[in-house]
């Protein structure tokens, strides 16, 4: 009793500082350093001492929603903070990415792509950065598989990935003329028979440098059929689209067969050659896809023309890519296995196995293809020429346009009705 007499007497007090009312000095200054601990202490118990009978009355009274908001919830595995900021403008969920290549793909990003763990950090957030500050990108894609899809079409040119990335949003509207892209139904009519007819197949395993081969049969097309070139490219980029999901694909790049026997030119121009150009032109720049090599077989005479037509239009490296083939020297090709090959070409794969497969697999991934319609750009902000991509544009890049003010050349409201319906002769 008599010792908390002589504490009540002495305040606690700091290098002789008075902290209570009382004009008395501190006189042993470790005493009251002591005491202040003590009182530290009976507060912080006092404190969770309260802290469990709220706890406790919310649990009575089914209100721990309420306590969830006044006090911190442990998480051990937080999302990264600049993530949820995202997804506001992306119809995929965005995800922070993590690295599942092999070392050789490593090897091989780095040495022709530039990809490093820090350059692609960086880049992928800067891409997402720029999606979320850029006024005509109204949804898109945001996730890191898409994003890394485009780096490394453009080895991680950052200003020529975002190019691609808004040209390509651009290009999948269709307000060209043409509807590639902007439904992509594998059940819309004709597709899967296409696939069934073996008219594109990508062929089982890889060549020997890791990379799937497509298999393009022209044959398989009947130019009669009304849209039978809208289905066809449809069918094409719903395979693509399955591929280049892949990371490996992405790295190594996609080889093609394309069978040309028994091609006529009725088949060769289901599209006008303007809108073939056009179609060539746009998706070299925009559609993040590595080309690796083209074997062409057994070309008719007839098609000489407008295969050389086509060759000619291509970028240098692109051109010496391409190699001409008979049927009796497709086992010349070098980096294929003939065996993967299908049973039509003196392989052992069967196309009508191939094409099963991909039917349960471009069906199965339906719901995914559906939502790429929520991509959506203000049309508004482009003028005429960008929107029906005309290969001309592409020769200036959007970010040295001045695309901050609505266009005044075009006529919105109607743009879809118009320009879908739009024939060329």
């Amino acid at each position: 009793m008599n010792d908390m007499m002589v504490h009540a007497k002495h305040p606690v007090c700091y290098d002789n500082e008075v902290v209570n009312d009382s004009p008395e000095p501190c006189r042993n200054s470790f005493e009251a350093e002591r005491k202040s601990i003590d009182i530290a202490n009976h507060s912080r118990r006092n404190s969770r001492h309260t802290i469990r009978q709220i706890m406790l009355r919310a649990k009575n009274n089914n209100q721990l929603s309420q306590i969830d908001e006044i006090l911190p919830r442990k998480c051990s595995t937080p999302p990264p903070p600049s993530l949820p900021k995202y997804q506001t403008k992306s119809i995929t969920p965005v995800d922070e990415y993590k690295s599942n290549l092999s070392d050789e793909l490593k090897k091989i990003a780095e040495k022709e792509l530039r990809e490093t763990d820090k350059i692609r950090t960086h880049a992928i957030k800067a891409m997402r950065e720029w999606a979320m500050e850029n006024k005509r990108i109204i949804k898109c894609r945001l996730d890191s598989t898409v994003i890394l899809k485009v780096l490394r079409f453009r080895k991680f040119s950052i200003p020529m990935s975002q190019e691609a990335f808004e040209r390509y949003l651009l290009f999948r509207e269709g307000l060209y003329g043409y509807d590639f892209f902007s439904n992509l139904d594998p059940l819309k009519p004709g597709i899967i028979s296409l696939l069934e007819n073996g008219l594109i197949v990508p062929i089982p395993n890889r060549d020997k440098y890791g990379r799937k081969v497509i298999l393009i049969k022209l044959s398989a097309l009947d130019p009669t059929i009304p849209d039978i070139g809208c289905r066809a490219l449809t069918l094409l980029t719903l395979i693509m689209e399955v591929l280049i999901e892949e990371e490996e694909n992405q790295i190594r790049g996609l080889s093609y067969v394309a069978d040309l026997s028994g091609v006529h030119l009725k088949q060769a121009l289901i599209f006008p050659l303007d809108v073939w150009y056009k179609f060539g032109k746009n998706t070299e720049k925009v559609c993040a896809i590595r080309h690796k090599a083209f074997h062409i077989i057994n070309m008719p005479s007839s098609m000489k023309f407008l295969i050389d037509f086509a060759v000619k239009q291509m970028p240098q490296k692109l051109r010496d890519r391409v190699k001409f083939h008979t049927l009796d020297s497709i086992a010349d090709i070098g980096s294929i296995d003939k065996r993967n090959m299908p049973v039509e070409y003196g392989g052992e794969a069967s196309l009508i196995q191939i094409a099963d497969e991909w039917k349960s697999i471009l069906i199965s991934q339906r719901e995914r293809f559906l939502k790429f319609s929520e991509m959506k750009v203000n049309y508004k902000m482009y003028p005429k020429s960008i929107l029906e991509c005309d290969p001309e544009t592409l020769k200036t890049p959007l970010s040295e346009m001045d695309l901050s003010k609505e266009s005044k050349h075009i006529d919105i409201a109607g743009v879809q009705g118009s320009f879908r319906k739009l024939e060329i002769d």
